[in-house]
């Protein structure tokens, strides 16, 4: 369990601001845009592309 003294605070609150700092600026992969985009990057990849939809009908 974590010790909750001001230092630990102050550690996790930085981490957390950092690692929303790096979700905010795109640092990750982006998705393809287009059905030919995803399929050309799983055959690069040589992965299995799924496709996910639904329907509220």
């Amino acid at each position: 369990m974590l010790n909750k003294s001001p230092l630990n605070r102050i550690i996790l609150l930085v981490a957390t601001a950092i690692m929303m700092l790096v979700l905010a600026t795109g640092a990750f992969a982006k998705e393809p845009e287009s059905f030919k985009e995803a399929l050309a990057l799983a055959k690069a990849q040589n992965k299995m592309l799924v496709i996910d939809f639904y329907t509220d009908w």
